[in-house]
């Protein structure tokens, strides 16, 4: 029995103003595959993993990601796409394809990227050759997508820690298809309902009970897998919003009954699903007050897992303002870097750091300080980080140690602080700080837990901002929950 294994994975922001291009996605082909995710807690960890628990042939073919930012270019998704199509018919026939894609990719052409992406591969394949694909509990899940596949999987943790789980589970739906031992028949139900970026940790309610539904599904008879989708607010598409997948074995309308049932549970909180959070100001003021740190202030607006800048100054700004000390965070700056690298470990230097990728996230600020470190850049993380990634490379790096007593990391490449090591790699120690800023919103809490006394949400301004009134969506459903307050489903 052999399966392909392959994907295009990306979370695009449609805001952002940052392209897509080839430039920024790191492709891997065949065993490179395996040395990379075959120890990591990845969605393809969970293929690699099921092949060896279940004893199939998994051939690993292209995968090609890239961290949260703008649109795919249209040369970008013809030249992956095209190259993932080619693969499969080299190197067919096959029993069954593994699909790893995050679920919200858009492209110049396609705004339902991951979809067409599906299509395609059932298109080249055939109607008979089960498909699998376990999407990102942020994808934007489309009925085209839902489809092409036998079977989609969506992880059930946000942050997401069970994307190796999720995958093995799918995998296992596959090859049982393939034996003929099971029919799945898969339900979609998208209520008319957005979550609120600050609502989707499912370590809290109403997430949480969201979520629950998914076990309470799969005491029904017939049940072969459940799902639960986010949605992802910053893409401006039609599918955008929450989304609930049932699988039966066999019967459609149970599976349509099951998916509905947890539609039906979710819109019972669609209240509860919005919500407000600190300001800048209000947030450093609580952090310093605070009677022992670090306070782990998550910059919402500079969500870098979901596409913002990586380079916001808001909050730093502020708290130069405030003239408030002790204060970590990362900024993405590659001149500033390099303006390190020529001045040497030990000098002091004056530079204008952040704010530079765009207008909404900040000005430029001017920092004095002492050049503490210089790192290549690649550390790794044996822990269990958000989405289940191993090896991270945040390219050239300079520690900045400023007279404001702020520790500034300074990157030349986005990277989102998901991971300690981001820190321990160039001798800092976040939990000596006070107060340590954490660009994401839910992603950063499985590293940062561990040394926080308290984690608060900070609404800052940016491409990630929790304030959806900030945006002009053209393509969203209409009407649509919170948008549109009488919404009915």
């Amino acid at each position: 029995m052999r399966l392909a294994a392959l994907g295009l994975a990306h979370e695009t922001n449609t805001f952002s103003r940052v392209p897509a291009d080839l430039k920024q996605f790191d492709v891997i082909r065949g065993d490179g595959l395996r040395q990379k995710h075959g120890t990591a807690t990845t969605v393809l960890a969970g293929y690699f993993a099921a092949s060896e628990r279940l004893g199939f042939e998994i051939v690993p073919l292209i995968f090609a990601v890239a961290g949260p930012i703008g649109t795919i270019t249209k040369d970008c998704f013809d030249t992956l796409v095209g190259e993932m199509l080619a693969q499969l018919q080299e190197h067919g026939p096959w029993d069954g394809v593994l699909l790893a894609q995050h679920g919200a990719a858009v492209s110049e052409e396609f705004p339902d990227a991951d979809g067409e992406i599906a299509r395609r591969v059932r298109e080249l394949v055939g109607p008979d050759v089960p498909i699998g694909v376990t999407p990102d509990m942020h994808a934007n899940i489309s009925r085209l997508l839902v489809d092409s596949c036998t079977a989609t999987v969506v992880y059930t943790t946000n942050p997401h820690l069970d994307a190796k789980e999720r995958a093995d589970q799918c995998a296992e739906l596959i090859v049982r298809t393939i034996k003929g031992e099971i029919r799945p028949v898969q339900a979609l139900e998208m209520p008319p309902l957005v979550v609120n970026i600050v609502k989707q940790f499912t370590g809290e309610e109403p997430m949480k009970s969201i979520v629950a539904g998914i076990g309470e599904v799969m005491e029904r008879p017939g049940m072969l897998s459940a799902s639960v989708a986010e949605g992802y607010p910053y893409a401006d598409v039609h599918e955008m919003g929450m989304a609930f997948i049932a699988i039966h074995d066999g019967d459609a309308a149970a599976a349509r009954e099951a998916a509905r049932f947890q539609a039906d549970r979710a819109w019972s909180y669609r209240v509860e699903l919005q919500g407000d959070v600190l300001s800048v100001t209000e947030a450093l003021q609580y952090a310093h007050a605070a009677p022992e740190g670090p306070v782990v202030l998550m910059d919402v607006g500079d969500n870098i897992g979901g596409g913002s800048s990586a380079d916001s100054t808001h909050i730093l700004a502020e708290a130069q303002r405030l003239g408030l000390p002790s204060l970590l965070l990362t900024l993405f700056d590659p001149e500033a870097v390099q303006n390190c690298i020529v001045a040497g470990i030990g000098a002091t230097i004056t530079l204008d750091v952040g704010g530079k990728t765009d207008d909404m996230h900040g000005k430029p600020v001017t920092v004095t300080g002492r050049v503490r470190t210089l790192f290549e850049g690649p550390y790794e993380d044996p822990l269990p980080t958000h989405g289940g990634w191993r090896f991270f490379d945040q390219g050239l790096t300079a520690v900045l140690e400023t007279t404001d007593q702020h520790t500034i990391v300074l990157t030349s490449r986005r990277v989102g602080n998901t991971s300690l090591e981001q820190h321990y790699s160039v001798g800092v120690n976040p939990a000596r700080q006070k107060i340590v800023v954490a660009k994401g919103v839910v992603s950063p809490r499985p590293a940062y837990s561990r040394v926080a006394k308290e984690i608060v949400l900070v609404n800052t301004p940016g491409v990630t901002t929790s304030d959806l009134s900030f945006f002009t969506f053209h393509r969203r459903r209409v009407p649509l929950y919170p948008f549109e307050p009488d919404t009915t489903y």
